[in-house]
């Protein structure tokens, strides 16, 4: 399984970070875990078209995890892609109704030439291009999931979508691999329905993580070592995560 960052930063514009998307690939298959405005750009700048895209996991409906959603619809209308394997969209209550008022005000996103298949998930397991997939509520906004994907051979990723330091962190997190964790504000300036690196630090070592990935950050985050607040709580490997960088996960 690997796992590349194509988006750690937030709603706020930044030139060097797009707002949150993650790309997912195990056994020549895609998935994304969350599509911000900009994701299906840094795609294309890891070099997987959009055409490729097997099926989106979303955390949650905010913008800033989103928004490419309706731009990812707009593009397969292209008749290269006609005969496409199916996209299929995964999310919590509420799904339906966001694609909905998204074709409602742009018709033009109306699948033509493949299948559109809209899965509203409550907690618990699915199958994701071949990998295990364990939905787990979490606290941000009612309809928010962090998600737990296993490749067949143990490796495991797991992602917090954004939150606030809940216990739902840890069993989501438990033995990943690689923990892809919120640490939008600074630990002496936190900010609402977020978390910090102090916090993010204290669930990897709760959860039992290998590699904890910081992410997800606001522009107050400039200038503060971020990792060094994580270590702070968590004695295991930290990265700050960078768009275009890239894990590769197995267990033998």
């Amino acid at each position: 399984m690997r796992v590349t960052v194509l988006g750690s930063g937030t709603a706020v514009p930044e030139p060097d970070r797009f707002p949150a998307g993650y790309l997912v690939e195990h056994a020549g298959r895609h998935a994304l875990v969350d599509l911000g405005p900009g994701v299906l750009r840094r795609l294309a700048q890891a070099g997987v078209g959009a055409e490729r895209i097997d099926t989106v996991l979303l955390t949650h409906y905010h913008t800033d995890h989103c928004a490419d959603v309706a731009a990812l619809l707009f593009a397969l209308r292209g008749r290269t892609f006609a005969g496409r394997p199916p996209l299929r969209i995964v999310g919590a209550e509420g799904l339906r109704a966001l694609v909905a008022r998204l074709t409602e005000a742009w018709p033009w996103l109306e699948p033509r030439g493949y299948t559109l298949e809209l899965d509203e998930i409550a907690p618990g397991s699915t199958e994701v291009i071949g990998l295990r997939v364990e939905a787990i509520a979490i606290e941000h906004t009612a309809q928010s999931l962090g998600y737990r994907l296993r490749s067949p051979d143990g490796a495991l990723a797991a992602f917090s979508g954004d939150a606030i330091e809940c216990d739902a962190l840890v069993p989501l997190a438990a033995d990943a691999d690689l923990f892809v964790c919120d640490s939008a504000f600074p630990s002496a300036s936190p900010g609402d329905g977020h978390m910090t690196p102090v916090q993010a630090g204290r669930t990897a070592r709760r959860a039992g993580v290998r590699r904890l990935c910081l992410t997800h950050f606001y522009p107050e985050c400039r200038g503060h070592d971020l990792v060094a607040e994580a270590r702070a709580e968590f004695d295991g490997e930290v990265e700050m995560a960078r768009d275009l960088q890239s894990f590769e996960l197995a267990r033998g």
